[in-house]
């Protein structure tokens, strides 16, 4: 069969050819995340489905930055999805691959690019921000939610992986189920308040854990389940409630003020080789030695006349037993 003359296209040029050969396409399109790879230059490199023209096409795409310099960057990864081979049409609601919004560099099919992401059609939408609240912020990212409110206070929410999260590898069939947290482990938060205080809690179910700096009253307070310490700066007072209380300084203890009480209920003691109660020049084991000393030069009168001291009794002599205890433990004061 004789196909004719073949003409080169390089020499003679068809109108028609050409425009399909030099056809862009600079409309954005919206598309679901496929899948992700490290290309041989470890750039991130997604597979993008979209629909053109009525059909489904997958594009390779970059991701598109806030900030695209050598020290200055940031990097985050979308979740794709999965579908069986044998799968034909897979509603969007099923599909786990983040929504995402596809241009394409100077046009082409080949130079895809990730613009952004736009509401999942299965999201849940009471998780939605209200319009009637005003100006506000709020993001979920595997379990941390970072949130500021139309008041400008700022909340870090940590809520953990959603214990159904493994539901987003699986392949995909019907919609995708809301997220599931475990309360006993999740929202620990960090706040900033419209008064500037601060506040960071473990936000237990039972007996919560909390540290907050209130600026507005100027307190600061450490509470874990029962037990409050409260610093309160104008009146400079520590308060602290317990049901116990060990201190343990391998060195030393020092405490100075203009009064001290100490009150127990049961029982109170002190153990130390050597203990020293009083002022500067008068400490209380010192002077009860001393008074020892004195009592055993007393000379007792009887009806006949003056006896021999106490000292000389033969009793005295447990008398100066106890006397050397008391010297053994008498500290002083410095």
């Amino acid at each position: 069969m004789d196909f004719g003359r073949i003409r080169d296209s390089s020499i003679w040029e068809n109108d028609k050819s050409n425009v399909v050969a030099r056809e862009t396409d600079s409309v954005l399109k919206i598309g679901t995340v496929k899948d992700v790879i490290n290309d041989i230059n470890g750039e991130l490199r997604y597979t993008v489905e979209v629909l053109n023209k009525g059909v489904i096409a997958r594009i390779s795409c970059k991701l598109l930055r806030r900030f695209g310099g050598v020290y200055n960057y940031e990097d985050y990864v979308y979740q794709g999805y999965n579908v069986a081979p044998t799968s034909t049409q897979i509603g969007y609601t099923a599909k786990a691959g983040d929504s995402v919004i596809v241009g394409q560099i100077n046009g082409r099919g080949s130079e895809g690019i990730i613009l952004g992401g736009v509401t999942h059609i299965a999201r849940n939408s009471s998780t939605a921000l209200k319009a009637a609240g005003g100006p506000q912020y709020n993001m979920m990212f595997n379990g941390i939610n970072n949130s500021i409110n139309s008041s400008g206070e700022w909340t870090l929410t940590f809520m953990g992986l959603p214990t159904n999260i493994k539901v987003l590898n699986d392949t995909a069939k019907g919609p995708i189920p809301a997220p599931k947290y475990d309360t006993k482990i999740g929202s620990t938060f960090i706040k900033i308040d419209k008064t500037g205080g601060y506040t960071v809690s473990d936000n237990a179910n039972e007996t919560p854990q909390t540290i907050k700096i209130d600026k507005a009253a100027g307190t600061v307070s450490i509470i874990s389940g029962k037990i409050v310490l409260t610093l309160t700066k104008k009146s400079e007072a520590v308060s602290l409630t317990s049901k116990s209380l060990a201190v343990n300084a391998s060195e030393s203890i020092s405490k100075s003020t203009k009064k001290y009480t100490l009150s127990a209920t049961t029982s109170a003691s002190i153990k130390s080789p050597k203990v020293a109660i009083g002022t500067s020049s008068i400490e209380l084991l010192d002077q009860i030695i001393k008074a020892i000393e004195k009592l055993g030069l007393v000379t007792p009168i009887s009806p006949v006349g003056p006896c021999t001291p106490l000292q000389a009794t033969p009793q005295w002599a447990q008398v100066l037993q106890i006397q050397n205890q008391i010297k053994s433990i008498k500290g002083s004061i410095s």
